[in-house]
């Protein structure tokens, strides 16, 4: 920690005089895994002397940042109204400095259609996709066969791989296709990619780029659901990735360009797989405000890069935007 405090000693010392505040829990489906994210952040801005708050959002969030005289949000939000810009936007109207991405890119990161095409605009490779039509579930059923089996139906916008789910037959898309359609009216197919699944933690802004140790992602259920995510023991952590070399190399340039088209800030993570066909990596999607629970992939990362999670919040802090 003595090492930490001298490293940082300039954003300690900027930032032991201002109110923090955690913003955690919120109204997403994400709430539990918001809330256990705050934990750990809170507690380690505490270890390090900050006067922090722990707030759960909720629709009265503006009146209680200022009555507590807040100067600094630190959001760990996951979900609708915390990663995707509603926060952010309440936050610029109070004029209160927060930690992540600005609002445009949080709600263009939320939204994975949008992102799949500003990255396949830059030469990124993404999965083939067709958005679905929930007043026409016989017209989206041949879309997705147009596709070709395997396809993953997806949420547009939700995170944690929530409402994720892997369609291999055509009688098994014919018997759920309605009911998906009805709990998630905003959703899409993209073609399964089969390959190695990696993530990849950055950290910086448009000038200042560092990628963490590239993860490998070994789910012991089907694919990486929100129980493997979020449950110990139900997936591998492999530090570095075993891929080659080659790809190694194509996974950073790609992460780079898509973490300054989107216009990133702060502590991101990005998701990919590397196909076994053709060898390359195809991004899913963007989180602009990664987990930072016990079985979270941010934190496994920058330990890999010798960092503590006491330097990776105060990374949060160095990127605000004040």
């Amino acid at each position: 920690m003595s090492d930490v405090r001298t490293k940082y000693k300039d954003i300690i010392e900027f930032y032991k005089t201002k109110n923090i505040a955690v913003l955690m829990g919120g109204l997403s489906s994400e709430r539990e895994v918001s809330i256990r994210s705050g934990e750990n952040v809170y507690n380690a801005l505490v270890n390090l002397g900050f006067k922090v708050t722990k707030m759960d959002v909720d629709a009265n969030i503006a009146r209680k940042l200022i009555k507590d005289n807040i100067d600094v949000a630190v959001i760990m939000l996951h979900g609708k109204y915390g990663e995707d810009g509603v926060i952010q936007g309440v936050l610029e109207l109070l004029g209160i400095p927060y930690t992540g991405c600005d609002v445009l890119t949080s709600a263009i990161g939320m939204n994975k259609i949008i992102t799949k095409e500003l990255l396949k605009a830059k030469g990124i490779p993404v999965a083939d996709y067709v958005v679905l039509d929930p007043s026409n579930p016989d017209k989206s059923f041949n879309d997705i066969l147009s596709l070709g089996l395997p396809v993953v139906l997806k949420p547009v916008d939700e995170g944690s791989s929530v409402g994720v789910e892997i369609i291999k037959e055509e009688d098994q898309l014919k018997g759920k296709l309605r009911n998906y359609l009805r709990r998630h009216p905003n959703s899409f197919a993209e073609k399964a990619i089969i390959g190695t699944e990696i993530t990849i933690g950055v950290i910086g802004d448009q000038k200042n780029i560092t990628i963490l140790p590239i993860m490998e992602l070994r789910p012991k259920k089907e694919f990486y659901d929100y129980e493997a995510k979020y449950t110990k023991g139900m997936t591998d952590f492999v530090i570095p990735a075993e891929i080659s070399k080659e790809q190694e190399e194509k996974v950073i340039e790609y992460t780079k360009i898509a973490f300054k088209t989107l216009n990133c800030r702060g502590v991101v993570r990005f998701d990919a797989i590397i196909s076994k066909d053709d060898g390359l990596p195809y991004f899913l999607e963007v989180n602009t405000i990664p987990g930072m629970t016990e079985t979270s992939d941010i934190p496994a990362m920058a330990k890999a890069a010798g960092m503590s999670f006491e330097e990776v919040v105060l990374k949060l802090l160095e990127y605000v935007k004040w």
